[in-house]
């Protein structure tokens, strides 16, 4: 793209960002689109928090992502919260509409989509979720929309797994779940009927390659799929071993870029149609640019 004195701006702000794959595919999105905008990681300290979101009307910054550590702290800082976004507690795409700053969640689109694409039925049926943290409630928040039967919620921290089910019932009033102990016991026996399996914790993420959420001897009989939220290797040491239990595998690399393209369409609305017919070929780009981050 040419740089130009009318060039908007869009970014990211987390700390750290450097390693952040979303000014890749977000800024090849733009050219494709042929918008005047670059998107940029800005690394943000919390301290720097509050003046950051200002900042974006100070610059007229179209819309920024919102990444780790600020998926929380930064919804004091908006205009408006999105119901979306109240409902799982945590804001990562804000739009700037004419100085007044929107808050809205797409992680929890992110989510679900690659499960729609692949027909897997959510409505009804059981899972179970590795892991208890912010990830989690995006993950929850959109199993509930589209009616899942049954939770259950693996963490090794019993507290921990308690207070989010106490927040999900307070906000989403969803009660059918129950705590099974932490992943390093998982079995047949407390895992009874899940068909879907979804692990929320880095465990497994570069360059621990070889850690896995759950035990050597567990068996994924009856488990129809297995989502690791990790993308990075592309097949965890739990999916692989998923894999070769029958079940279906998906890791994190869709949520990441179909996350992405919810904000872009937020930022864009009129060209959200176009956005979302690109999707596939985003997905080739982005995963050949992932793969010299490291070797996977």
């Amino acid at each position: 793209m040419n740089i130009n004195s009318v060039t908007g701006l869009i970014g990211l702000y987390g700390h750290p960002v450097e390693h952040s794959l979303s000014p890749f595919f977000i800024n090849f999105a733009l050219k494709r689109l042929e918008l005047n905008f670059l998107y940029l990681a800005f690394d943000i300290e919390s301290r720097f928090l509050k003046e950051a979101a200002c900042s974006m009307r100070a610059l007229g910054l179209k819309g920024v992502n919102v990444t780790i550590p600020h998926k929380r702290s930064v919804m004091e800082h908006l205009d408006n919260i999105h119901d979306d976004a109240a409902a799982v507690g945590a804001v990562n795409c804000i739009i700037n509409r004419n100085g007044k700053l929107h808050g809205r969640n797409t992680d929890f689109l992110g989510f679900i989509e690659p499960l729609k694409n692949r027909n897997i039925l959510i409505k009804g049926t059981s899972a179970c979720l590795v892991g208890c943290g912010g990830a989690a409630r995006s993950v929850l928040y959109a199993l509930v929309k589209e009616g899942v039967g049954r939770i259950y919620l693996m963490n090794r921290t019993e507290k921990n797994a308690k207070d989010f089910i106490e927040w999900s019932m307070k906000n989403l009033s969803f009660d059918n779940i129950t705590y099974s102990g932490g992943p390093e016991t998982a079995s047949c026996s407390n895992l009874s009927g899940v068909q879907l399996l979804v692990n929320t914790i880095p465990l497994g993420m570069f360059p621990n390659v070889d850690a896995c959420p759950l035990p050597v001897d567990f068996s994924f009989s009856g488990v129809t799929t297995v989502y690791d939220l990790v993308y990075n290797p592309w097949k965890t040491e739990l999916l692989k071993r998923a894999g070769n239990g029958g079940a279906q595998t998906i890791n994190g690399f869709e949520m990441l870029i179909i996350q992405g393209l919810y904000s872009l369409s937020y930022w864009f609305p009129d060209r959200k149609k176009e956005i979302f017919k690109m999707m596939e070929t985003i997905i080739d780009y982005a995963a050949g640019i992932l793969k010299n981050f490291n070797n996977i």
